[in-house]
């Protein structure tokens, strides 16, 4: 923040000597200047032509004089004064003609002069212009926060108030709980539920009666004190497993149980050990190289998992949902509204894509290379989704192409944030208006929503978009006088965008049952982000794609109330939750 505010200041000194600088052209004082040396030299030969013509009025006036006193070599004398009459007159005509070649050639210099200034003066306009728009930058990137821009609130630097987005109504109560509202305690559990009884002795108790420390311990209890705790104690389990044989009715042959597939070792983790392995890397976010060392913390050493059996773990349970992932793909695409989102994380230094399809009840997670169509098309569920679903994105152009048929919904919220943006960048009080006119239409929905009402009174949505009309009207012709570089550009394109997607944005004013933001997307792909934070990158994007393949997993079966824990022994024990158990169970 230092270094950006030394240089918004020595922008500001730039500016002033330069602005400064032009002045003093753009008044003539320099001109001026030229002027005055011109003036002088001209003067200079002025005085010389005239010393000379008076001189030669000298010659002549000393002949008729001489003529008058009848000098008798008179002739010879005006012979002479002839003489230097032409020769004076060839001096004069030298001096004319050098005088008006040094008229053209200040002239020419003259003329050179200006339009030397005139291109530094251009010069410094441009450069006065650059430094006018990168000030302008440097000011936008200070105001920019959570409320113009997709910068996470984490971000928000010290010496700004952080800004957290929140589309929920204050009540106008204090925090915390209300006058009359009923505590709520951990509830004891019953006698029978006890495991363990600990005892309180005295350490340095004073009598309250003598203030004597000497006592004698008896067998008395205050029954009416007693405490309870809720703890949590690891308890390390080394298994032995033993393979009876049977005997086989028909033929005599011994027979015994298959072993699972990850017990053709000698000895191996169990499932639980599995299960937390792979709750602290998807869950938890935690990098490889501290699970191991967590593990061993939680078991008293006594289990430490190498990183390579932590990776090795994670690509076999991810390929163990390959038939999950499929199953629940189809549940994707016949949803009536469908969320979607990508973000760019890193994997082998590279950028990569994790993507996001679902909705309240359903988390399909997928990593590929880039953003492209090519990944868009490889994940099958767009191209697939019929006329009647909804998509709800920020406003990818992609899904306008002509492969899909589906209708978009635009996200609300993106939206917002783009008109705080313009109304900063820019300080039009439009953006503003057409902001309050969205958030006020949401609010009135709610409530309405809340009463159990699923439509506008009659004309309001007609008297919305008559408001927006006009609104956008004035913003673009304001927006026409813009010549920013920097701001300019962008608040014609938003304008633009409302205008050519404006049902998509306002879908939601006709029908009640569809969202008006994206957030459930942003939310689901929000750990993928805390996971970067937290190890830095992937190894390679199909390392990426087993991590979008157990957050699928986990996040679905959270999302339908089943135990993520539950869910992870299933699926270290090789059986893992089927689609249809999670989302089709009573």
């Amino acid at each position: 923040m230092g270094s950006l505010y030394d240089e918004y200041i020595t922008l500001q000194y730039r500016f002033k000597a330069q602005k400064q600088e032009l002045q003093e052209f753009r008044t003539g004082k320099r001109y001026m200047k030229l002027q005055d040396d011109y003036r002088r030299i001209i003067a200079g030969y002025q005085r010389e032509n005239n010393k000379l013509r008076r001189e030669l009025a000298d010659e002549k006036a000393h002949v008729i004089d001489v003529r008058k006193r009848g000098f008798e070599d008179a002739d010879q004398l005006m012979e002479e004064h002839k003489k230097n009459y032409r020769k004076m007159e060839k001096e004069l005509d030298w001096a004319d003609k050098r005088y008006w070649k040094l008229q053209r050639e200040t002239d020419r210099k003259i003329e050179k002069l200006k339009e030397e200034h005139q291109k530094e003066i251009e010069k410094k306009d441009a450069l006065i212009q650059e430094l006018t728009e990168k000030l302008e930058r440097a000011e936008a990137r200070l105001r920019h926060d959570s409320s113009n821009t997709g910068t996470p609130t984490s971000k928000t630097p010290e010496e700004k108030e952080k800004r957290i987005p929140n589309s929920r109504r204050g009540s106008g109560l204090s925090k915390g709980g209300q006058p009359g509202h009923e505590k709520h305690d951990l509830e004891p559990p019953k006698e029978e539920e006890i495991t363990t009884v600990l005892e309180r002795k005295i350490t340095d108790e004073v009598c309250w009666n003598c203030a004597s420390q000497d006592f004698t311990e008896t067998e008395e209890y205050d029954e009416e004190d007693d405490k309870y705790e809720y703890d949590l104690e690891i308890s390390l389990v080394k298994r032995k497993i033993k393979y009876r044989l049977f005997r086989c009715n028909a033929c005599g042959n011994l027979v015994k149980a298959r072993y699972m597939p990850e017990q053709h070792g000698k000895c191996h983790y169990g499932s639980t050990v599995k299960s937390m392995i792979l709750s602290l890397i998807n869950t938890a976010n935690a990098s490889i190289n501290k699970v191991p060392v967590m593990i061993a913390g939680m078991t008293g050493g006594e289990i430490r998992p190498s990183e390579g059996y932590v990776a090795k773990l994670q690509k076999k349970s991810a390929q163990k949902l390959d038939a999950f992932r499929d199953d629940l793909r189809m549940r994707v695409i016949g949803l009536h509204t469908v969320y979607w989102d990508d973000t760019v994380v890193m994997a082998d230094k590279k950028r990569i894509c994790m993507r996001f399809y679902g909705d309240e009840k359903i988390a399909y997670y997928v990593a590929h290379d880039g953003k492209g169509m090519d990944g868009i098309l490889q994940d099958g569920i767009l191209s697939a989704l019929q006329e009647e679903t909804r998509v709800m994105h920020d406003h990818y152009s992609v899904n306008y192409n002509s492969k899909f048929i589906f209708k978009n919904l635009e996200c609300i919220a993106h939206l917002e944030r783009d008109l705080q943006k313009n109304a900063d960048d820019t300080g039009h009080a439009e953006y503003l208006e057409i902001k309050e006119l969205i958030s006020k239409a949401i609010k009135f929905r709610n409530d309405l929503m809340e009463k159990g009402k699923d439509i506008y009174p009659k004309g309001y949505v007609e008297r919305f978009h008559k408001k927006l009309d006009s609104l956008l009207e004035k913003a673009e012709i304001k927006a026409e006088g813009n010549k920013s570089r920097y701001s300019g550009p962008p608040e014609r394109s938003l304008i633009r965008r409302i205008r050519k997607y404006r049902d998509n944005y306002f879908a939601w004013m006709k029908d009640f049952s569809l969202p008006t933001t994206n957030n459930l997307s942003e939310r689901s792909l929000r750990g993928v982000k805390t996971k970067m934070k937290v190890s830095g990158q992937f190894a390679t994007t199909t390392t990426a794609d087993y991590y979008a393949a157990l957050r699928t997993y986990i996040e679905t079966c959270r999302r339908n109330g089943i135990n993520e824990f539950d869910a992870l022994i299933r699926l270290s024990d090789g059986n893992p939750y089927t689609v249809e158990e999670i989302i089709d169970r009573k």
